[in-house]
């Protein structure tokens, strides 16, 4: 049986959220750095002879605007429910992606991750940014700069000491809690609408972060990545009060009496994932005091190549 098989990575959103989003990045330059993880999606697409259109929403939207037909499509993925890894993102790369090579198409992984932001946004009417198509199209360390519709990608070349490294001191908790967060965007973006000065304020902070953070991992101390993280958090918490809740702030205050030197909610936060740096030497301490808080810990390692068709 002819079959495609594709795999996309989710990803960590170091710093820089929100500021990929409309209108800021209409007005204003954002800038997004982030990594793929490798919590995967995963889709197979066979030929299927007088095949049923598929019920699935994000699978119908792709085949109807690839123009595949007569196709059984498989959507598995690692990622936990509401886990704010990018998780739907990741679903449409490896869709598009799988789905254009079993009809012969080729496209660039651009084109792929566009696409796939695109039916989230006009066919699914899911709010959000591009980052997170980017980064499992691309895989690896990106800087991704956001100017309306434009994005301009630099992929960050971290050695291999210096991966390794950040491995070794990263940790991944999923709370438990998913939530929606094209809810959490919708308040925001009411946010950004009102013009409300805090907001406004804490997105410019949340750019700054971003830019000397993007430094400070291609030449700096990773000590100095946990302060950074810590001042993107607190301006994201800023942006609208359903970013955080008291079990992410539960575990903020355990993860940083255990040995974190900073983290954040990852995606657009309410629950979900968390990332915390851990201090050099500190990272199973924290990782078992966040276990023992009822959070499970997501082992998988930095993903540098994006997506994969086989």
């Amino acid at each position: 049986m002819n079959q495609t098989i594709a795999f996309a990575p989710t990803r960590i959103d170091f710093v820089g959220g929100w500021t990929d989003v409309q209108p800021f990045c209409d007005e204003q330059a954002g800038l997004v750095v982030n990594a793929a993880f490798g919590v995967r999606t995963r889709v197979v697409v066979r030929e299927m002879p007088n095949a049923r259109e598929h019920a699935d929403p994000f699978i119908h939207a792709a085949c109807r605007r690839l123009e595949v037909k007569n196709v059984l499509v498989e959507l598995t993925s690692d990622a936990p429910l509401g886990s704010g890894l990018g998780g739907s993102g990741a679903v449409g790369v490896a869709l598009v992606g799988a789905l254009a090579s079993h009809a012969g198409k080729h496209f660039a992984r651009r084109d792929i991750a566009e696409l796939a932001h695109d039916i989230e946004v006009r066919d699914l009417g899911i709010i959000g940014g591009k980052q997170d198509q980017y980064a499992a199209a691309f895989g690896g360390f990106l800087a991704l700069t956001f100017l309306g519709d434009t994005v301009e990608i630099e992929q960050l070349a971290l050695d291999e000491h210096r991966v390794r490294e950040l491995q070794a001191r990263s940790v991944v908790v999923y709370t438990g809690q998913s939530r929606v967060s094209g809810d959490i965007h919708a308040r925001v973006q009411e946010a950004f609408r009102a013009r409300n000065p805090d907001t406004w304020n804490a997105l410019k902070t949340i750019r700054r972060v971003a830019r000397e953070f993007c430094h400070e991992l291609e030449n700096g101390s990773l000590d100095a990545l946990g302060e950074l993280l810590n001042e993107n958090w607190n301006a994201q918490k800023r942006l609208h009060v359903s970013t955080t809740n008291e079990r992410v702030d539960e575990f903020f205050r355990a993860a940083l009496h255990a040995g974190a030197l900073g983290g954040k909610a990852l995606g657009a936060g309410g629950g979900g994932c968390l990332y915390f740096l851990a201090r050099e030497g500190e990272t199973e301490r924290l990782r078992q005091v966040l276990r023992n808080m009822g959070g499970e810990i997501l082992d998988a390692e930095f993903d540098l190549g994006g997506l994969r068709i086989l």
